[in-house]
């Protein structure tokens, strides 16, 4: 996961660019597994106005040390999104371990590396849970969105490289190439115009739900979702406090 630039100007298209993957029982980011396992952790509970959180809301969580979330409740799929990031050079540590909140019962490891980085996976279950961090060394953040049932199953027939041309298809509509555009503004939290060099044509970016915070983000991720003739191919945005905002179409657009 590499990153080749990061701006500030809010004019400038922010080209931190993060690899991604739909996958459902394996984590993209193949993490390291420690060489320490901790014998004991002691993990406050987040602070948070309620302690069951309601259900299907997007959820975002964050903190430098480690925690537990609240109790939150899924009725269908759901995506979780984690995004590290560190200024130092000391050892780190990064673990999330997923519990059914009824029963206690251990679900699974999500991620467990010594690296900052950024992925997402997707559950299929609904049902309530309970997610325990282990982190040391760094900053996490967590964002817990529901994901319609068709949306989840064509991510998972693309994990399984079982993709339809209905599904590339869509996907292609959902994508711009980097090459493409040179500059970007937001005209709404749920609209971002982007420009090519002399900012007379360009492309309008729509985004299925509001994207919060956009119109006052002084820089953006944009994040790959593979290669294309045109370098990398964008299928979503990322905001500096880990808001995931996928592209819901992308339109091709000559400005006045």
């Amino acid at each position: 996961m590499g990153v080749t630039q990061f701006t500030t100007n809010p004019y400038k298209p922010e080209l931190r660019r993060l690899e991604t993957a739909f996958m459902i029982d394996v984590c993209a980011h193949r993490p390291q597994r420690l060489l320490i396992r901790l014998a004991a952790i002691l993990l406050p509970v987040i602070n948070c106005a309620t302690t069951a959180a309601d259900m299907d809301a997007t959820l975002h969580f964050d903190g430098d040390t480690s925690s537990s979330t609240p109790v939150f409740k899924r009725s269908g799929p759901w995506m979780l999104d984690w995004t590290t990031k560190s200024v130092d050079t000391l050892p780190k540590i990064f673990e999330l371990r997923l519990y059914e909140a009824g029963s206690g019962e251990f679900v699974g490891t999500v991620v467990e590396t010594r690296e900052t980085g950024s992925s997402r996976k997707l559950f299929e279950k609904a049902g309530s849970y309970r997610i325990d961090v282990v982190a040391q060394h760094l900053d996490w953040a967590l964002q817990i969105a529901p994901v319609p049932a068709t949306e989840a199953s064509r991510l998972k027939r693309h994990s399984e490289g079982r993709t339809t041309i209905e599904d590339s298809s869509q996907v292609f509509a959902r994508q711009v190439s980097e090459d493409s555009f040179e500059s970007w503004r937001p005209v709404d939290d749920q609209t971002l115009l982007l420009f090519a060099t002399d900012e007379t044509d360009g492309f309008r970016i729509t985004f299925a739900k509001a994207c919060a915070g956009l119109t006052q983000a002084t820089a953006l991720m944009f994040v790959s979702a593979g290669y294309g003739s045109g370098g990398e191919l964008y299928d979503a945005i990322m905001l500096d406090d880990g808001t995931h905002c996928p592209f819901e179409r992308v339109v091709p657009t000559v400005f006045d």
